[in-house]
Protein backbone atom coordinates (compact mmCIF):
# COMPACT_ATOMS: atom_id res chain seq x y z
CA UNK A 1 0.00 0.00 0.00
CA UNK A 2 1.59 3.06 -1.15
CA UNK A 3 2.09 5.88 1.52
CA UNK A 4 1.33 9.53 1.93
CA UNK A 5 4.76 10.60 0.73
CA UNK A 6 4.58 8.65 -2.43
CA UNK A 7 0.56 9.75 -2.90
CA UNK A 8 1.59 13.49 -2.71
CA UNK A 9 4.98 13.21 -5.08
CA UNK A 10 2.24 11.08 -7.68
CA UNK A 11 -0.13 14.07 -7.45
CA UNK A 12 2.39 16.77 -7.68
CA UNK A 13 4.24 14.83 -10.90
CA UNK A 14 0.62 15.05 -12.09
CA UNK A 15 0.16 18.58 -11.42
CA UNK A 16 3.29 19.59 -13.26
CA UNK A 17 2.97 17.67 -16.10
CA UNK A 18 -0.93 18.91 -16.68
CA UNK A 19 0.78 22.29 -16.06
CA UNK A 20 3.42 22.02 -18.78
CA UNK A 21 2.51 20.10 -22.28
CA UNK A 22 6.02 18.82 -23.31
CA UNK A 23 3.35 17.81 -26.81
CA UNK A 24 2.66 21.37 -27.42
CA UNK A 25 3.66 22.54 -31.27
CA UNK A 26 5.72 25.24 -32.50
CA UNK A 27 4.91 27.68 -35.52
CA UNK A 28 5.73 26.16 -38.60
CA UNK A 29 5.11 22.12 -37.17
CA UNK A 30 2.74 19.97 -39.45
CA UNK A 31 0.56 18.27 -37.17
CA UNK A 32 -2.37 15.95 -37.86
CA UNK A 33 -5.54 16.67 -36.12
CA UNK A 34 -9.53 15.61 -36.48
CA UNK A 35 -11.95 17.82 -37.39
CA UNK A 36 -14.65 18.54 -34.58
CA UNK A 37 -16.69 21.76 -35.88
CA UNK A 38 -17.26 23.57 -38.83
CA UNK A 39 -19.26 26.46 -38.93
CA UNK A 40 -19.30 29.99 -41.00
CA UNK A 41 -16.77 31.51 -38.77
CA UNK A 42 -13.71 28.39 -39.10
CA UNK A 43 -13.22 24.78 -37.88
CA UNK A 44 -12.30 23.36 -34.77
CA UNK A 45 -9.36 20.76 -35.00
CA UNK A 46 -8.63 18.73 -32.05
CA UNK A 47 -5.16 17.80 -32.32
CA UNK A 48 -4.76 15.71 -28.75
CA UNK A 49 -3.38 19.01 -26.66
CA UNK A 50 -5.13 21.15 -23.81
CA UNK A 51 -5.70 24.03 -26.75
CA UNK A 52 -7.42 22.78 -30.17
CA UNK A 53 -6.41 24.40 -33.77
CA UNK A 54 -8.71 26.80 -35.35
CA UNK A 55 -8.46 27.05 -39.17
CA UNK A 56 -10.35 30.77 -40.16
CA UNK A 57 -12.19 31.02 -43.01
CA UNK A 58 -10.04 33.18 -44.52
CA UNK A 59 -8.12 29.74 -44.63
CA UNK A 60 -10.64 27.64 -45.72
CA UNK A 61 -11.68 29.93 -48.85
CA UNK A 62 -8.11 29.61 -50.67
CA UNK A 63 -8.66 25.65 -50.85
CA UNK A 64 -10.17 24.65 -53.83
CA UNK A 65 -14.43 23.99 -53.99
CA UNK A 66 -13.54 20.39 -54.44
CA UNK A 67 -11.45 20.46 -51.08
CA UNK A 68 -14.05 22.60 -49.19
CA UNK A 69 -16.67 19.98 -50.20
CA UNK A 70 -14.78 16.74 -48.73
CA UNK A 71 -14.31 18.67 -45.63
CA UNK A 72 -16.26 16.54 -42.69
CA UNK A 73 -16.44 16.25 -39.14
CA UNK A 74 -14.46 13.68 -37.71
CA UNK A 75 -12.34 13.35 -40.84
CA UNK A 76 -8.41 13.30 -39.94
CA UNK A 77 -6.45 16.39 -41.75
CA UNK A 78 -2.59 17.66 -41.73
CA UNK A 79 -2.67 21.48 -40.20
CA UNK A 80 0.22 23.76 -39.86
CA UNK A 81 0.65 25.82 -36.70
CA UNK A 82 0.66 29.29 -37.89
CA UNK A 83 0.34 30.99 -34.16
CA UNK A 84 0.49 29.50 -30.46
CA UNK A 85 0.30 32.60 -28.92
CA UNK A 86 -3.85 32.58 -28.17
CA UNK A 87 -4.76 31.19 -24.92
CA UNK A 88 -7.73 29.82 -26.29
CA UNK A 89 -6.81 28.05 -29.08
CA UNK A 90 -3.97 27.44 -31.54
CA UNK A 91 -4.10 29.29 -34.92
CA UNK A 92 -3.72 26.84 -37.75
CA UNK A 93 -4.27 26.61 -41.92
CA UNK A 94 -4.79 23.66 -43.54
CA UNK A 95 -4.07 25.38 -46.80
CA UNK A 96 -0.30 25.69 -45.72
CA UNK A 97 0.01 22.13 -44.83
CA UNK A 98 -1.94 21.27 -48.15
CA UNK A 99 0.98 23.60 -49.16
CA UNK A 100 3.56 22.12 -47.55
CA UNK A 101 2.63 18.85 -48.96
CA UNK A 102 3.12 20.15 -52.45
CA UNK A 103 6.33 20.88 -51.86
CA UNK A 104 7.44 17.66 -49.90
CA UNK A 105 6.27 15.75 -53.25
CA UNK A 106 7.92 18.14 -55.58
CA UNK A 107 11.70 17.50 -54.00
CA UNK A 108 10.47 13.85 -54.38
CA UNK A 109 10.25 14.42 -58.17
CA UNK A 110 13.27 16.18 -58.10
CA UNK A 111 15.08 13.33 -56.46
CA UNK A 112 13.67 10.58 -58.62
CA UNK A 113 13.81 12.98 -62.00
CA UNK A 114 10.12 12.19 -62.76
CA UNK A 115 8.90 13.79 -65.96
CA UNK A 116 5.20 15.60 -64.88
CA UNK A 117 3.14 17.32 -67.07
CA UNK A 118 2.00 21.21 -66.81
CA UNK A 119 0.06 23.88 -68.17
CA UNK A 120 1.73 27.07 -69.02
CA UNK A 121 -0.49 30.02 -67.62
CA UNK A 122 1.94 33.22 -68.31
CA UNK A 123 4.97 34.14 -68.86
CA UNK A 124 7.75 37.00 -68.08
CA UNK A 125 11.01 38.23 -70.17
CA UNK A 126 12.67 35.73 -68.18
CA UNK A 127 10.25 32.11 -69.48
CA UNK A 128 7.31 30.72 -68.80
CA UNK A 129 5.38 30.28 -65.93
CA UNK A 130 3.24 27.18 -64.64
CA UNK A 131 0.79 25.80 -61.86
CA UNK A 132 2.04 22.69 -60.21
CA UNK A 133 -0.41 21.93 -57.77
CA UNK A 134 -0.83 25.00 -55.14
CA UNK A 135 2.93 25.91 -56.64
CA UNK A 136 4.18 28.09 -59.31
CA UNK A 137 7.01 26.94 -60.83
CA UNK A 138 9.21 28.74 -63.42
CA UNK A 139 10.63 27.36 -66.67
CA UNK A 140 13.79 29.27 -67.65
CA UNK A 141 13.92 30.42 -71.40
CA UNK A 142 17.37 28.58 -71.53
CA UNK A 143 15.40 25.30 -70.45
CA UNK A 144 12.72 25.67 -72.87
CA UNK A 145 13.17 22.85 -75.42
CA UNK A 146 12.25 25.85 -78.18
CA UNK A 147 14.69 27.98 -77.24
CA UNK A 148 18.28 28.56 -78.93
CA UNK A 149 20.61 30.52 -78.14
CA UNK A 150 20.84 34.04 -79.97
CA UNK A 151 17.30 34.30 -80.30
CA UNK A 152 16.17 38.05 -80.99
CA UNK A 153 14.09 39.47 -78.20
CA UNK A 154 11.01 38.77 -80.39
CA UNK A 155 11.59 35.95 -81.28
CA UNK A 156 11.68 34.78 -77.63
CA UNK A 157 8.59 36.35 -76.65
CA UNK A 158 6.54 34.93 -79.85
CA UNK A 159 7.88 30.99 -77.95
CA UNK A 160 6.84 32.28 -74.62
CA UNK A 161 2.94 33.83 -75.93
CA UNK A 162 2.08 30.28 -78.21
CA UNK A 163 3.02 28.52 -74.85
CA UNK A 164 0.65 29.46 -72.81
CA UNK A 165 -2.10 27.25 -72.47
CA UNK A 166 -0.06 24.62 -73.60
CA UNK A 167 0.65 21.06 -71.44
CA UNK A 168 4.46 20.71 -71.21
CA UNK A 169 6.41 17.59 -70.03
CA UNK A 170 8.63 18.94 -67.29
CA UNK A 171 11.63 18.07 -65.03
CA UNK A 172 11.73 19.91 -61.50
CA UNK A 173 15.63 20.69 -60.79
CA UNK A 174 15.54 22.69 -58.29
CA UNK A 175 13.52 23.14 -55.35
CA UNK A 176 14.14 26.59 -52.75
CA UNK A 177 10.87 26.03 -50.09
CA UNK A 178 12.45 29.25 -48.21
CA UNK A 179 12.72 31.40 -51.20
CA UNK A 180 9.04 29.59 -52.78
CA UNK A 181 10.84 28.92 -55.85
CA UNK A 182 10.10 26.15 -57.89
CA UNK A 183 12.67 25.69 -61.31
CA UNK A 184 11.37 23.44 -63.89
CA UNK A 185 12.93 22.01 -67.22
CA UNK A 186 11.15 21.48 -70.55
CA UNK A 187 14.15 20.72 -72.41
CA UNK A 188 15.34 17.94 -70.29
CA UNK A 189 12.19 16.43 -70.06
CA UNK A 190 11.21 16.68 -73.52
CA UNK A 191 14.40 14.88 -74.66
CA UNK A 192 13.73 12.23 -72.11
CA UNK A 193 10.40 11.51 -73.72
CA UNK A 194 11.44 11.92 -77.37
CA UNK A 195 13.89 9.25 -76.63
CA UNK A 196 10.83 6.93 -75.18
CA UNK A 197 8.90 7.06 -78.14
CA UNK A 198 11.81 6.71 -80.58
CA UNK A 199 12.43 3.40 -78.71
CA UNK A 200 8.51 2.68 -79.12
CA UNK A 201 8.63 3.61 -82.49
CA UNK A 202 11.58 1.46 -83.23
CA UNK A 203 9.46 -1.52 -82.12
CA UNK A 204 6.64 -0.67 -84.20
CA UNK A 205 8.69 -0.63 -87.34
CA UNK A 206 9.12 -3.56 -89.71
CA UNK A 207 11.00 -4.83 -92.42
CA UNK A 208 9.25 -4.29 -95.74
CA UNK A 209 7.05 -1.08 -94.03
CA UNK A 210 6.22 2.26 -96.06
CA UNK A 211 6.42 5.77 -94.56
CA UNK A 212 6.92 9.45 -94.66
CA UNK A 213 9.86 11.41 -93.10
CA UNK A 214 11.38 14.88 -93.83
CA UNK A 215 14.56 14.99 -94.94
CA UNK A 216 16.74 16.66 -92.21
CA UNK A 217 20.56 17.06 -93.87
CA UNK A 218 22.10 16.45 -96.66
CA UNK A 219 25.49 14.33 -97.63
CA UNK A 220 27.57 13.28 -100.28
CA UNK A 221 26.75 10.01 -99.40
CA UNK A 222 23.07 10.01 -98.65
CA UNK A 223 20.63 11.97 -97.09
CA UNK A 224 18.93 12.19 -92.95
Amino acid sequence: MANNDEVDFSEALESYLEQHDYNVPEAGDIRKGTIVDISPEGIIIDLGLKRDGFVPQVDVAKLTEAEQAALAVDQEIPVYIVSTSEQDSLQVSIHRAFLNEDWVVAEQLMESGTVVEAEVVGYNRGGALVDYGRLRGFIPLSQLADFRPGMKDRDKQRILSKLRGQQLPLKIIEVDRRRRRLVMSNRDAQREWDQVRRGDRFKELATGSILKGRVSSLRDFGAF
